[in-house]
């Protein structure tokens, strides 16, 4: 028993110290538009190479020769990087970067081989839909409908006693557990939807293949509307929003339709109120060419919720102890333990714009007149998602009359952009975000698409470029030379932690997980080592559990990548 566990123990720092152990290339393991800049890393190695090949994947002919740069040491983990420069090379196929005895994963420069990773981003969405029976030849994913009795009222308010049933089944399952939340809801249909606004085009003939793939609404939008009507369902007459639905326990080793224990509905808070209006109102808009009445209902309930919000003028959180116990807290305390969590205008900001947007009325233009001058830019988040306030400002074609909003939000992204550049410059991975915390991945997406914002702005190329690290990093081209979407690489993230895959033994493709965390809530994996806190173990809830807002922005973080033509080099 020693023996095995001594063993083991070798084979987690073997894990955990990843290409510290041996030489190894690293990049994106999906690959690169032939318009992408293009670089590897050769990680650990002496310095002292001078020269990588490409190789064609199929018959491992060279096609490719190209210097490798002067060796570099990243400060986070140590590992001695050289840079693999092969932007030159723009031929569509699917090779392997060589150097010396070192190969790579093998790679696709194509334009269009982002097309499955995201179907597959995408897809997870449906098969995380509660309430339904789910049978699913792609995924052979199968269990019958779940949490048909959503939910239980967990405390008396002003319009329900305990113990009442509010009919809220629907949704998605928030994660890899089977609550429901507000929070995560809203800025997910809010990071999607307006990738959808900002580029239509897109989406239009883009399939999900979900049940729905087959009447005439792009895929997007009908999957946008499970959480959309879901969170109608949430709301009170008064227009207030109640903000998760959970059990009183964690289930284990159940399959969502095993999961039979009450669920409660919880009280209702400001900020998640906020969130759920904003959604609406940029939903209103952008369904109201397809479908007026539905557009209609989104417009009545955000301005319902707001009309809520003019009550209470400060931050209402009904909370008791207890609440918690079977599902995540979305509340300030130990873990999220950020400034913006103690107030809700960040919240309000975001629910002001869209409604001015939706509507054109002046008193939400007097709320962003007040709030938006003092707001900080933050990466758009449950936390905080007013960064999509801001960035409406900047680029919604009914905002541009606001010069003197425009003008102020455009030094806000200018500044933190050049702050993510210099982070790149200290990173030998050039990751832009330094903030290995719960969620780290998410982070690293959405200051990508910040990065893409300022690339918006100025054309500065520096900005593009920086803004592909981040999705290079988050392919591949990091520590571990591991993809963190599950089934998106020849190396990708295996062990997801997720309550249905581990009770059916089963893999589910297209997760992208929370990533890096120093404070490694689980116990599981090493704690307080910046980007090498992590783990790929299902046990480890707090660096490899996907979440739906998490493939969000990777999906932003993608969409707007792809969608944005790349400057001739020369």
């Amino acid at each position: 028993m020693q023996k095995n566990i001594s063993l083991t123990a070798i084979f987690f720092g073997l894990l955990i110290c990843g290409s510290a152990e041996a030489k190894v290339i690293v990049l994106n393991q999906v690959g690169y538009l032939p318009t992408w800049p293009k670089m590897a890393f050769l990680v650990n190695a002496d310095g002292k190479m001078k020269q990588a090949e490409l190789l064609d994947a199929t018959d491992r002919h060279s096609v490719f020769k190209f210097k490798a740069s002067i060796n570099k040491k990243d400060p986070q983990t140590q590992d001695s990087l050289q840079e693999l420069n092969f932007s030159a090379f723009n031929k569509a196929g699917r090779y392997i970067v060589k150097a010396d005895d070192v190969e790579s994963h093998p790679f696709a420069i194509g334009q269009d081989i982002y097309q499955q990773p995201l179907k597959l981003l995408f897809r997870s969405y449906y098969l995380q839909r509660c309430g339904i029976k789910i049978d699913d030849a792609a995924t052979n994913l199968k269990h019958e409908a779940c949490h048909l009795h959503d939910a239980v009222i967990a405390r008396e308010d002003n319009v329900h006693k305990t113990g009442d049933v509010v009919p809220a089944t629907g949704g998605w399952h928030d994660a890899g557990d089977y609550g429901k939340y507000i929070a995560t809801t809203a800025v997910t249909i809010g990071r999607l939807l307006a990738l959808y606004e900002d580029y239509p085009q897109f989406f239009s003939n883009f399939r999900f293949d979900i049940p729905e793939s087959n009447n005439n609404l792009p895929d997007i939008l009908d999957e946008m509307q499970v959480g959309l009507d879901w969170m109608l369902a949430m709301q009170r007459p008064d227009g207030a929003l109640y903000r998760k639905i959970g059990g009183d326990s964690w289930p284990k080793g159940l399959t969502p339709d095993q999961n039979k224990q009450m669920r409660f509905l919880y009280p209702i808070t400001t900020a998640e109120t906020a969130k759920a209006a904003a959604a609406w109102a940029m939903a209103a808009r952008i369904y109201q060419a397809i479908q007026p009445e539905k557009a209609a209902k989104y417009l009545e309930a955000a301005k319902l919720s707001w009309h809520y919000l003019e009550t209470i003028d400060k931050q209402f959180f009904d909370y008791k102890d207890g609440d918690n116990k079977g599902s995540g807290p979305y509340m300030y305390n130990k873990t999220d333990n950020d400034l913006s969590l103690t107030y809700d205008w960040d919240d309000r900001l975001w629910a002001a714009v869209e409604l001015l947007i939706s509507t054109g009325d002046e008193k939400y233009k007097k709320y962003v007149d007040k709030t938006l001058p003092t707001a900080p830019l933050n990466p758009y988040e449950w936390k905080d998602p007013s960064a999509m306030a801001m960035a409406q400002v900047l680029f919604h074609p009914k905002l541009q009359a606001y010069k003197k909003w425009r003008s102020l939000t455009e030094k806000k992204f200018i500044a933190r952009a050049k702050k993510l550049l210099g982070n790149m410059a200290v990173s030998g991975y050039r990751i832009a975000n330094n903030r290995f915390v719960w969620s780290s991945n998410k982070i690293t997406a959405e200051e990508g698409i910040i990065l893409m914002q300022a690339y918006r702005l100025t054309n500065d190329r520096a900005y593009l470029d920086a803004a592909v690290a981040q999705l290079n990093y988050l392919l591949g081209r990091n520590h571990f030379n591991m993809s963190f979407v599950s089934g998106v690489g020849t190396n990708a993230v295996t062990n997801v932690s997720h309550i249905y895959l581990v009770a059916a033994k089963a893999k589910l493709p297209g997760l992208f997980v929370g990533g890096p965390n120093e404070l490694e809530q689980s116990g599981i994996g090493p704690k307080n080592k910046g980007p090498l806190s992590y783990i790929d173990d299902a046990r480890s809830y707090a660096t490899n559990e996907y979440a739906i807002d998490y493939n969000a922005s990777l999906i932003g973080l993608t969409g707007i990548l792809l969608s944005t033509p790349y400057p001739a080099r020369h």
